[in-house]
């Protein structure tokens, strides 16, 4: 039987949230110990709640993703690839804790890596969509908004400059979606970000607002429950959304095609925090009895927004 092809359309490496900073490149990186409730979110094939409303357990929840961040090295991320036999793996940088450079430096020495770019919101616009085209020229295949770590809502004439540029040459859009807190009350980084920007509904303005691009939704439009729906329903028509398989089980899976489509579903971890493994367990699961829709959410659909097709 021929080996099924993989492309990971949702990752990051190195600290996406800027508290520890030049991660990437460390080779010897010593594991944490530490509560992981994403480890039993994992394991519980992703029918546990991702995101809960208790402060002292989403403590626990933000101080875990730290630690996953701060022990995913480029190192481990080759290692990791290697074990579950992805072929590629899209790396989605946040300006300015992750940037395009330093994945496309990545690349360099893994090369499943897919780099995409960022929008770095502190230049004028002039010179952030210089810099955008500039990446695309040096090898960027989409682009990753991130508007609560960002600090800037989808709506922002800014983020609209940014998503014309990657529009406008062909390429994908990828965006969080989910209302969520990443960093503890006493982080300075907290006074920074705006846990409402991750609303659905800024996504679904934005796949209104340019209906000839393509646009994927993180995590089926939110990460609590209900979002994927609501993308659904308020962008029926529409043939430019698509969504990732991230922190998602089995059936969701199967909703999600059945919602938006085979063709506009992408399988996507969100690694590192949520493993290569569990991921996979669960879309072979989904899909087990459809091999041509397999195929198309574990590869093709992936490779025409990455223009491979």
């Amino acid at each position: 039987m021929e080996q099924r092809r993989i492309i990971d359309f949702h990752a990051h490496v190195g600290d996406i949230f800027h508290e520890n900073k030049n991660i990437t490149f460390k080779t010897n990186v010593r594991s944490f110990k530490y509560v992981d409730p994403f480890l039993a979110l994992e394991e519980s094939g992703y029918n546990r709640p991702l995101i809960v409303e208790d402060e002292e357990q989403h403590a626990v929840l933000i101080r875990a993703g730290q630690y996953r961040v701060w022990e995913c090295t480029l190192d481990r991320l080759s290692r990791d690839l290697n074990e579950a036999q992805i072929d590629y793996i899209c790396l989605l940088p946040i300006v300015p804790n992750t940037t395009f450079e330093e994945y496309l430096a990545a690349s360099r020495l893994e090369k499943k890596i897919i780099p995409f770019t960022s929008a770095d919101f502190t230049l004028t616009e002039g010179e952030m969509v210089a810099k955008l085209k500039r990446d695309i020229e040096r090898g960027a295949r989409g682009l990753k908004l991130h508007p609560i770590l960002q600090n800037i809502s989808l709506s922002d004439p800014r983020t609209h400059a940014a998503v014309e540029v990657l529009g406008e040459a062909g390429l994908p859009i990828t965006s969080h979606c989910g209302i969520n807190e990443y960093y503890l009350p006493d982080s300075p980084y907290r006074k920074e970000t705006n846990a409402e920007f991750g609303d659905v509904k800024y996504v679904i303005e934005l796949c209104h607002t340019f209906p000839d691009y393509n646009i994927v939704a993180a995590h089926g439009g939110g990460t609590v429950g209900g979002e994927m729906e609501i993308l659904a329903r308020e962008t029926r028509g529409l043939k430019n959304v698509y969504t990732d398989t991230s922190f998602r089980n089995a059936e969701y899976m199967v909703k999600a095609v059945e919602l938006f489509g085979e063709d506009r579903v992408v399988f996507g971890t969100d690694y590192p925090f949520a493993s290569i493994k569990y991921s996979l367990l669960e879309c072979k699961k989904a899909f087990a009895g459809e091999p041509e829709v397999a195929a198309k959410v574990f590869f093709k659909n992936s490779a025409r927004l990455l223009q491979w097709t």
